[in-house]
């Protein structure tokens, strides 16, 4: 009796640490600064994971490459928020990537503002970019409408 509720109390701590992304020492940060480990936050192995399953690798480039200008890495409630962008062009080209860090889900947003239209684009590991705080989904729209803030 005492081999089973320890294995269950057992797995219930791993499924908690393993669920559960340990990322907030990165916030205040930018995207391009690195760990003790020489890993930037789009290097870290959980991350880079996630985004390689996500994304492809044209958007893996535009979101950790190409959009190389970004602002301090933020936490809204339970979310950490990495913005990047074009660099001389924010409002018109950037994009987010919004860490869920009690869920383990990630949403990566673009968007890009062309002479005859605007192109918004979010893909998410799990449920809808809907479904974020206001607080975060705010974050992403004010980035390409600034005198709206």
């Amino acid at each position: 009796m005492r081999l089973t509720l320890f294995i269950v109390f057992w797995s219930l701590v791993m499924h908690a640490s393993a669920s559960s992304l340990d990322l907030t020492n990165w916030v205040g940060r930018y995207s391009f600064d690195k760990d003790k480990h020489g890993h930037t936050i789009f290097q870290a192995p959980k991350v880079q994971a996630a985004l390689k399953r996500l994304l492809t690798p044209d958007e893996l480039t535009l979101l950790t490459s190409t959009y190389s200008e970004c602002t301090p890495i933020v936490r809204i409630q339970d979310y950490l928020v990495i913005g990047s962008c074009m660099p001389h062009c924010c409002p018109c080209e950037h994009a987010m990537l919004v860490i869920d860090l009690r869920r383990d889900r990630f949403h990566v947003g673009f968007y890009r503002h062309d002479a005859d239209k605007d192109t918004t684009k979010w893909i998410s590991s799990e449920g809808e970019f809907q479904e974020l705080p206001k607080e975060v989904q705010e974050e992403f729209y004010y980035r390409h409408n600034p005198k709206l803030k």
